[in-house]
């Protein structure tokens, strides 16, 4: 799934995202491992906030998404810094092409939920594999089967802002261990109004790591994605670190 219309809202409406915070913990501990080289490809990049602060830490950034209107923000704040050592590629993650390895990957804001089911997140994990340094790492965040049932659920979330306002609609349909996301925007500048829909699965944590032992990567560690503390059964989100096997 790629954001359509949404692209050119998701900063708008994503204003409490700490990317700051988010970008110090990845560059904390992807420099604990003492990589050899400073290569970073984000996955799934959208608007690119996380890109940049890597970039804006010392990485040579790769950053990579399938949605061109979401690019098309990203290369406007690109031009805007002038950061062009940041190559933006447009790309399926699932089909990742390099052109060599790559230190660290990232995967973040619940990108991998976006994708379309357990084949697809495999796919993922085996283009991370191969295309990762022996010596690289891969850190990458999920929502969880519990924020799925219990948070996000059949809930309406109603956002109004000075510019815009956004209704967006949840329906979970826990046979296909998803959940439907309608959202509709209304610009009150221009009175246009926008309508898109997608889908989030979700997976337990048993089956993310079959997957990823199955792709040849071992979990170094994962912790809870809002406070950086140890899992709960109510944790929200994961953030994982891997790397290859040995």
């Amino acid at each position: 799934m790629s954001y359509k219309e949404f692209s050119y809202y998701y900063d708008y409406f994503n204003y409490t995202a700490d990317y700051d915070l988010l970008a110090d913990k990845i560059h904390s501990w992807a420099s604990a491992q003492k990589l050899d080289g400073k290569i970073a490809c984000d996955l799934g990049c959208g608007t690119g906030e996380l890109a940049i602060r890597l970039c804006e830490k010392g990485w040579d950034v790769i950053a990579v998404d399938c949605s061109e209107e979401m690019l098309d923000v990203f290369m406007d704040k690109r031009e805007e810094l002038g950061y062009y050592n940041i190559l933006i590629l447009n790309q399926d993650i699932t089909n990742l092409d390099m052109y060599g390895t790559v230190d660290l990957f990232t995967c973040t804001f619940d990108t991998v939920n976006h994708l379309d089911g357990a084949p697809s997140v495999q796919k993922l994990f085996d283009k991370v594999s191969l295309f990762m340094h022996p010596d690289g790492v891969f850190i990458f965040d999920m929502n969880t089967e519990y924020k799925h049932k219990n948070v996000l659920g059949n809930n309406r979330f109603n956002f109004d802002e000075e510019e815009a306002d956004c209704i967006w609609q949840n329906t979970l349909d826990t046979e296909n261990k998803r959940t439907k996301v309608s959202i509709n925007i209304e610009d009150k500048q221009s009175g246009e109004k926008y309508s898109e829909e997608f889908y989030e699965c979700y997976y337990s944590l048993e089956d993310i790591k079959n997957m990823l032992k199955k792709a040849g990567l071992s979990v170094l560690k994962i912790v809870d994605g809002e406070n950086f503390g140890e899992v709960t059964p109510t944790s929200q989100r994961y953030l994982f670190m891997v790397k290859k096997e040995q």
